[in-house]
C-alpha cells in the first residue's frame, strides 16, 4: 500500500520532486511547490541580459560620441579658433558686398577690396546703415592678414553727424604663412536664342562693372608646431554678370 502525502498547492506553482513508494523504497516523481517570488525563469534571465546589453551599448556609444565631440572642440582651440572667427567676419563682409561704381571690386591672389553695407549706432543707440569700403591684404613680411573697414557715406543722412565710432577700423591676425584669394566668374549671354554660360575660378579680378559670384580664400598657419590649412568659399548673392542679349 502506498503512502501519499497531501500538499497544499494554493497560490503556488507545481514543480517536480520524488516520493518513496512502498516498503522497497522506490522513488517516483511527485509535485512539489515553488513560489514565483523566490526565483526567476530562464526566459526572464535572458530578457534581463538582453535589456542590460542594449543599455550598456547605448551608454558606450553616447560616451564615445561625447569624447569625439570634445576632441573636435579641443582641436579648434587656441589660434585656430581665432582664424575661424576672422574668416567668419570675412564671409559676413562678402555676403554684404555689392556692385558700386565709386568703389570697384578689385582683387588679386593676396588682396581684395570692395563695397559693402554696414551698420552703425548713433548717440541714442539707434542703428543706421552706411556704405563701407572693405579691404583684405596679406603682408608676407609680417606674416599677417589685415582687414580694414572705411566709411564711405551714410545712407541715412540724419545720422551723419552723430554716429559713434571711428571712420576707419582695422584688424589683423598673425602669424599666417600663406594666403591665396580666388574669384569665381559667372556670366550668361543669350544670342540668337541660345544661352551661353561662362564660369570658372581665377586668380585676379579685373571686371570693373561687376563683382564675382564667389570668393575662395585658402590659408596656412602653424598651430602648436603643426601646419594647418583652412579654406573658405563664400558665394555673393549679388555677384555675377546679368544675362546679356
Amino acid at each position: 500500500m502506498h503512502r501519499i502525502k497531501i500538499i497544499n498547492l494554493n497560490n503556488r506553482v507545481q514543480g517536480s520532486g520524488f516520493r518513496v513508494q512502498g516498503h522497497r523504497g522506490k522513488l517516483s516523481p511527485i509535485p512539489y511547490p515553488l513560489s514565483p517570488k523566490k526565483g526567476f525563469t530562464i526566459i526572464e534571465l535572458l530578457l534581463a541580459a538582453v535589456i542590460m546589453s542594449m543599455i550598456s551599448l547605448a551608454v558606450v556609444s553616447t560616451f564615445g560620441a561625447g569624447l569625439r565631440t570634445f576632441d573636435r572642440v579641443q582641436s579648434f582651440g587656441g589660434f585656430q579658433a581665432d582664424v575661424l572667427v576672422f574668416l567668419e567676419g570675412l564671409e559676413h563682409d562678402l555676403r554684404n558686398a555689392f556692385a558700386f561704381s565709386p568703389i570697384k571690386f578689385q582683387g588679386d591672389s593676396r588682396s581684395m577690396s570692395f563695397a559693402a553695407v554696414g551698420t552703425k549706432l548713433d548717440e541714442d543707440g539707434n542703428e543706421f546703415t552706411v556704405l563701407e569700403e572693405r579691404s583684405y591684404d596679406f603682408d608676407s613680411s609680417q606674416k599677417a592678414l589685415l582687414s580694414k573697414e572705411e566709411d564711405f557715406a551714410p545712407t541715412v543722412s540724419s545720422a551723419t553727424s552723430s554716429f559713434v565710432g571711428e571712420s576707419v577700423r582695422t584688424q589683423r591676425i598673425t602669424p599666417i604663412k600663406t594666403v591665396e584669394f580666388q574669384y569665381y566668374s559667372y556670366s550668361k549671354e543669350i544670342k540668337d536664342g541660345e544661352e551661353k554660360i561662362e564660369s570658372g575660378w581665377q586668380g585676379t579680378w579685373t571686371d570693373e562693372e561687376n563683382i564675382p559670384k564667389g570668393v575662395k580664400v585658402l590659408l596656412t598657419f602653424d598651430d602648436g608646431g603643426e601646419e594647418v590649412s583652412l579654406a573658405r568659399t563664400v558665394f555673393i548673392p549679388t555677384g555675377g554678370d546679368v544675362a546679356r542679349r
